[in-house]
């Protein structure tokens, strides 16, 4: 596939089968995320890969934290919350976390974009590997109380959970995106 077109072609695809995907092939995956621009060659990237019963675990942490945040909240609306956390690490055989660890030798912000590009290296190279990725977030992703479960320092922010699997079926999702012209201003 030329670049452009696995670019292009790239979609947010959350239906996924019970397949494993091997170890090998999501290290190969992470070793390929890691070649991205980063200010200084601070790499402010870190991963945490959950597969198998790890993600029950996780899901049960996830539950025990939003219990924890779900003051105000109706019975019904509470109950409902906390089971979506719960059952959210069983979407897809694997789950990335990819978070940024600031080093302190650059603008917050250029840490961020540089592990922003890292995300972007996993899903395109997990698309052209045949592999189907949704990134998500939500408020359990940025609880300070996940932190320690996710051996992840204090200041480090989680930017995205890779959810990845094989497709259950064939997606020609079509999408369109506003021109680049449109959002520019040439200075000559």
């Amino acid at each position: 596939m030329e670049f452009a077109e696995l670019i292009q072609s790239r979609r947010s695809i959350g239906v996924v089968s019970d397949k494993d995907v091997p170890d090998e092939l999501i290290k190969e995956l992470l070793d390929i995320a890691v070649w991205a621009p980063n200010h200084r060659k601070t790499e402010p990237w870190k991963f945490r890969v959950f597969k198998g019963d790890a993600r029950v675990k996780l899901g049960e942490e996830m539950a025990r934290i939003t219990e924890k945040n779900v003051a105000g909240l109706s019975e019904e609306e509470a109950q409902r919350k906390i089971e979506k956390v719960r059952k959210g690490p069983l979407r897809a055989p694997v789950l990335v976390f990819v978070a940024v660890s600031p080093s302190g030798k650059n603008p917050e912000i250029e840490e961020v974009v540089a592990a922003g590009c890292v995300l972007q290296n996993l899903l395109l190279a997990a698309h052209e590997k045949g592999l189907a990725t949704i990134c998500r977030t939500g408020d359990i992703a940025h609880a300070p109380e996940l932190k320690p479960y996710l051996k992840l320092e204090e200041q480090d922010k989680v930017i995205g959970i890779v959810y990845i699997g094989y497709p259950k079926q064939e997606y020609n999702i079509k999408a369109q995106r506003i021109p680049a012209e449109e959002k520019t201003i040439w200075f000559e």
